[in-house]
């Protein structure tokens, strides 16, 4: 069956990860064969002989027809994604928060981050304005303007109507 529809949105990066990493799990691995066993058909021979070679080929069996457990682990190791770094660490893809650093330092990073993409050195915003673009980073808006505001990011008027960016 080709891969598309609701299939395709189960296969992502991780997803492969996730059946290696059940492969060398000896009691994960157990189970998976018991639920075929019964559910598949048994092989005659000349299946069973292709079975063992394509395996073999593919790196899953030794030439002793044993699991590779050490293939199958190493390139688990090897697909690992890099660590993230920088603001990337607390990013979503889409460049949205995922969450909150825990120490102050790199919350300040990310806040100054956030504050030089979201206002021009000499631009002003109106709250409305300000709130619009403060989505493009997170669904809380109020929580990110305090945040920068706090941080002294962002500076605005007593009545909260003009927002600008504080010189480094």
């Amino acid at each position: 069956m080709p891969i598309g529809g609701a299939y395709a949105e189960a296969v992502s990066d991780e997803a492969w990860r996730a059946v290696l990493a059940a492969l060398v799990n000896p009691r994960l691995r157990r189970a998976l064969a018991e639920i075929i066993s019964e559910s598949d058909p048994p092989l005659t021979a000349p299946e069973r002989r292709d079975a063992h070679r394509i395996l073999e080929q593919s790196g899953m069996l030794t030439p002793g027809l044993q699991l590779d457990e050490r293939r199958l682990r190493a390139m688990l190791v090897a697909g690992r994604a890099e660590e993230p770094q920088g603001v990337d660490r607390w990013l979503r893809a889409d460049g949205r928060i995922d969450h909150w650093p825990k120490g102050a330092a790199d919350r300040l990073e990310l806040l100054t981050w956030i504050a030089e993409r979201l206002l021009g050195s000499d631009e002003r915003l109106g709250e409305k304005e300000f709130t619009q673009r403060l989505f493009a980073f997170t669904r809380d808006a109020n929580t990110l303007r305090r945040a920068l505001v706090d941080a002294g990011l962002i500076a605005r008027n007593a009545d909260g109507t003009d927002y600008r960016r504080v010189p480094a």
